[in-house]
């Protein structure tokens, strides 16, 4: 007996030390050794704690995080929800874990990863979770391997979008009971406060019920309610640490401890299963009894699996009782817990962002009316779908995923050991800067606009629903029912946050709102009568506006200006002197000028010429209701441009954007922060590099002519389109290089935006009028399209050849993309540093509209005053020949060029090519005896300035190069009366390489021909948005022997 009783004792002992021996390997020796191997591979994480892990720590920082609400307008939601997890990454980075207990989770945020993992269910295997939470959503999302597949292919068809189809109406019932409760909640002002949360629970718990079990939906609700306890008892024990053992089952008393939360999951479950075996028993005796099958999910899936088991004679075909009760219960917590979580989020958002409800309900309305909807109307929604998939990105009703590895396996970069886990946040995916851009924390659903795929660039980074072959088999029925629900309710109601709303999203199996959704829901007809007085009141603001800015202010700004001795035509309403300089712009280009006479001023500016002449120097003109004071001072000009915070630039006539945008439109910041990154471009050193690529141009300017010449020793050619053609060339070789071909595509279609733009320039500015579709603005916007993407085809290419380390090309620019780049990375990548995509193609532009245009204006106006004055043509050719020789022309050569140099200034004087330009008066401001009040325009016309004969002597109107023979400041006595190129902080930055190209220009040309003025040329100058011939430069070539 006693022998006996000691094999006993022997027994309970090895299996007590087998049993301590496993729990210290689990406790212990696995912990260790798993993360020695993770810590070996650059992994960080806190060290391991004996069985708690970093449990006590993630229940401690999620209760502080839970502790104290967000800012209301935050998305930022990862340091509340994930407060952990947000902590760990900014201690240990992006490659780290956490430990779970005695198991080590290594956190993935990379989509690239996280998209093998979830393509390797045999690799990476669902975790065993709290064996309590089979309680809660057994079934499906529970199972692995064959079981899993089995279990799949049977409930498939429950989520076919056919039969999804058969179960619109029921979603629609679901959606007009809970509209009708708000109806009745509404006062009689037709407004109520009400949290909408506990609503759209019952919504979706209602929807479920319906489309799961059809007319037995009754039933269905008391289940939902059973569900809704089990799941709050189950995160309970979800933050608890999981004992092997500690579960109470009521019938295994010695094996389980028995305490108040198990045994009330236990009894919860007990009723649930009873409820839905009483469910299937009668359909599956309606289904053996011949009886027509019902649209509902149970019908479908009891149909799917009694198919599938009378397919196949296998005994584990099909699924058991058991097992459809589990698929049941799945239905049930998937079903109600995601739809809810998405509509209430979708709710709120919209009431933080008004614009975007009502682009969502003027979508609806013009897709149902008030009609309900229909399946394919639903598939028309893509702002509705936009706003969803922003809503699940922001706000993902599941904020994270957890996979085991299997066996030991490769993942990237890291070798994993079986039995460690993968943490995939799916939150952390979609509030990534890297991925998303710097708004990734901004409800911008318009980054879906192209679709996801787009907004992704293509990665798996928008993962609401998982991914792989286990993404949710239910992601079309939540979405349906969504889009169904959110359109029936902005189809009645419009919404708003209340002043009771806490925004504190917190994770309850699914992201829900912690205090509720308290929102102030409005009905409609309500809505219209108040829309209808805000238009009103709208209307009679912008009624005062106008009037204002038509009438009062002009009136107030003229009398201001009289009150200081200021002379100008009294204001006539709207259009000012349009009218008039319109009539007379158009009458002084009808006729020509006297061949030799350089005064332009008449010609060019009649107008203002003539209100000098009658108001004298110190007077105003109407530009329609705003003053322009005319400046021909140079000690004033100098002090408006040397002030440019008190004299911004006017606001230009929006459609000029399309030819002239980027650092010429720009004022403060971001005007200081591309010049400082354009800069670099224009430096001489950058330059010299471009030489030879002028010289080309020049050499294929000159084989042209020389063939026109042909056997003929002279030949009459209109150099003008020719001259125009030589900038837009040097201005495509020197901007974009090896990309010169597409820049001359670039340089035809500006070309046909400048002319359209002139003529909008013309006319008074009406607020609103661009968006007319006009035939000239949808020509424009056209070209502006077809520009932009030609522009960013050559910058993308060469962004990635800068990206992989290719040097840079000395174009423009290449000289711009590298100064770019170096700037983001000294300021480290700060939001507003750099300039992005949409700054450098503005700038492209400016560069195309500057460079060519005030270029070919010089240029041509040489060539005619070289032929009218053949002395100073010989003397300049003589220079060239001296310098260079036959040689092509160098740049220490072209320093050297005095003559040139003198010629170039006076055409400069007589011919500018820009002829004016103006400031706006930002605050009331002194400028000499004056007192400006703010929104006076300055007009500073350079062409008067330039011929003013009190400045440059009797002289003036004629061409006399020798005024400049020892330089600029000597010719005009020390003052500011010289600027074709603007002066102070804002002048331009591409005059060297504007005078650079025209003296290479000039000196090849006077090296091979000689030239005089043709008998058919017609001396018009006309100013469009550069001064021009009006009817080109006819002119007589010969042929120089050197």
């Amino acid at each position: 007996m006693e022998a006996a009783w000691t094999r006993i004792l022997m027994l309970i002992l090895i299996l007590v030390l087998i049993w301590a021996w496993r729990m210290l390997n689990w406790l212990w020796f696995t912990p260790k050794r798993l993360e020695r191997l993770l810590r070996e591979q650059g992994l960080q994480g806190n060290p391991y704690k004996l069985f708690v892990g970093d449990t006590d720590e993630f229940v401690k920082m999620r209760k502080e995080a839970y502790s104290k609400p967000m800012n209301l307008f935050s998305h930022d939601i990862v340091p509340r929800v994930f407060s952990f997890f947000h902590h760990s990454i900014n201690t240990h980075g992006k490659n780290s874990f956490i430990w779970f207990g005695p198991v080590p989770r290594v956190t993935l945020t990379d989509p690239e990863l996280i998209k093998e993992v979830l393509n390797k269910p045999t690799d990476f295997e669902k975790i065993n979770l709290n064996p309590q939470f089979r309680l809660l959503a057994p079934g499906l999302v529970r199972l692995d391997g064959e079981k899993w597949s089995k279990h799949r292919k049977i409930i498939n068809p429950a989520f076919n979008l056919e039969k999804l189809k058969d179960m619109l109406p029921l979603f629609i019932k679901c959606c007009d009971d809970l509209i009708s409760k708000w109806e009745e909640m509404l006062s009689s002002n037709g407004s109520s406060e009400i949290d909408v949360w506990p609503f759209l629970q019952t919504l979706a718990s209602d929807a479920i019920s319906r489309t799961a079990f059809g007319s037995s939906y009754e039933e269905g609700r008391r289940i939902f309610q059973l569900l809704k306890e089990q799941t709050q008892l189950t995160v309970q024990l979800m933050l608890k640490v999981y004992i092997p053992g500690w579960r109470g089952l009521v019938m295994f008393p010695c094996r389980f401890v028995p305490t108040a939360t198990h045994r009330r999951m236990n009894a919860i479950d007990r009723e649930i299963k009873a409820s839905l075996m009483n469910i299937i028993n009668n359909r599956e005796k309606a289904l053996k009894a011949g009886e027509a099958t019902k649209n509902d999910l149970l019908d479908i899936l009891l149909e799917s699996n009694h198919k599938e088991m009378q397919e196949g004679n296998n005994k584990n075909v099909g699924m058991n009782i058991e097992e459809v009760i589990g698929e049941c219960k799945l239905f049930y917590f998937a079903g109600q817990e995601t739809t809810s979580s998405l509509l209430v989020w979708t709710m709120i958002l919209l009431s933080m962002y008004p614009n975007w409800q009502t682009r969502a309900r003027e979508e609806v309305l013009q897709g149902f009316g008030n009609q309900k909807p229909d399946f394919d109307g639903l598939n028309h929604l893509k702002t509705v779908t936009m706003i969803l998939n922003e809503v699940l990105r922001l706000y993902s009703p599941v904020i994270g995923l957890a996979r085991r590895v299997r066996k030991d396996v490769k993942l990237g970069n890291l070798s994993l050991a079986a039995g460690m886990q993968l943490s995939m946040q799916t939150i952390l995916v979609h509030h990534d800067c890297e991925l998303w851009g710097d708004d990734a924390k901004e409800f911008k659903p318009e980054r879906f606009a192209e679709g996801v795929l787009k907004a992704t660039n293509g990665r798996a980074s928008l993962i609401p629903f998982g991914g792989g072959p286990r993404i949710c088999i239910g992601q079309n029925f939540s979405l349906l029912e969504a889009k169904i629900a959110l359109s029936m309710i902005l189809q009645r109601f419009s919404f708003e946050l209340s002043s009771t709303y806490t925004h504190a999203p917190i994770t309850v199996i699914t992201l829900q709102p912690q205090y509720g959704a308290h929102l102030i829901l409005r009905k409609r007809e309500m809505e219209a009568a108040c829309t209808m007085i805000l238009i009103l009141i709208l209307v009679l603001i912008w009624a005062w506006r106008m009037l204002n800015w038509l009438w009062f202010t002009p009136k107030r700004l003229e009398r201001l200006l009289r009150e200081q001795g200021l002379q100008g035509n009294p204001y006539t309403l709207f259009v000012g002197d349009t009218n008039e300089v319109a009539r007379m712009r158009k009458e002084a280009f009808s006729k020509p000028m006297d061949l030799f006479s350089h005064d332009i001023g008449p010609r060019v500016f009649p107008f203002f010429h003539h209100s000098i002449n009658t108001h004298g120097k110190n007077s105003f003109t109407w530009f329609g209701p705003i003053p322009r004071l005319t400046l021909t001072d140079p000690e004033l000009i100098k002090d408006v441009l040397n002030k440019m915070h008190d004299f911004g630039k006017i606001h230009m006539h929006p459609q000029v954007r399309f030819i002239a945008p980027g650092l010429v439109s720009y004022e403060g910041e971001r005007w200081s922060k591309n010049r400082k990154i354009i800069n670099p471009a224009f430096n001489l050193e950058k330059l010299k590099n471009m030489f030879p690529l002028f010289i080309k141009c020049c050499d294929d300017l000159i084989s042209k002519w020389e063939e026109m010449l042909s056997s003929d020793v002279s030949s009459e050619i209109d150099v003008w389109p020719f001259l125009h053609n030589l900038a837009s060339d040097a201005i495509s070789r020197t901007a974009f290089g090896s990309s010169y071909e597409e820049g001359r595509k670039i340089f035809q279609l500006l070309n046909e935006q400048t002319e359209l733009t002139v003529q909008i320039l013309l006319k008074v500015y009406i607020p609103g009028w661009r968006f007319v579709p006009t035939a000239t603005h949808r020509r424009m916007k056209a070209i502006d399209r077809e520009i932009k993407a030609s522009l960013t085809n050559i910058i993308n290419n060469r962004m990635e050849a800068l990206k992989t380390g290719e040097a840079t090309k000395n174009d423009l620019l290449g000289i711009l993309l590298e100064s770019n780049h170096k700037e983001i990375q000294e300021q480290g990548n700060k939001k507003n540093i750099g300039m992005n995509n949409e700054d450098v193609i503005a700038e492209c532009k400016l560069f195309y509209f500057a460079g060519h245009e005030t270029t070919s204006s010089l240029l041509v106006w040489t060539m005619v005053l070289l032929s009218m004055y053949p002395d100073w043509q010989t003397r300049a050719r003589e220079e060239v020949l001296q310098v260079f020789s036959n040689r092509k022309p160098d740049f220490d050569g072209l320093n050297h060029l005095k003559i040139v140099t003198m010629i170039l200034n006076e055409v400069l004087r007589l011919y500018s090519p820009v002829v004016s330009f103006f400031r706006n008066a930002r605050k009331d401001v002194k400028l000499g005896n004056l007192s400006l009040p703010a929104g006076v325009q300055v007009f500073v016309p350079i062409v008067l300035v330039h011929h003013d004969s009190e400045l440059w002597g009797d002289d003036v109107k004629e061409f006399k190069p020798e005024r400049f023979a020892e330089g600029v400041l000597k010719a005009a006595n020390g003052r500011v009366a010289l600027f074709p190129f603007g002066w102070g902080p804002r002048i331009c930055i591409g005059q060297n390489f504007s005078l650079l190209e025209v003296k290479i220009a000039l000196s090849m040309i006077l090296q091979r021909f000689s030239f005089e003025l043709s008998p058919t040329y017609t001396h018009a100058p006309t100013a469009g948005l550069t001064l021009q011939p009006q009817y080109g430069a006819h002119l007589i070539l010969h042929k120089v022997e050197i």
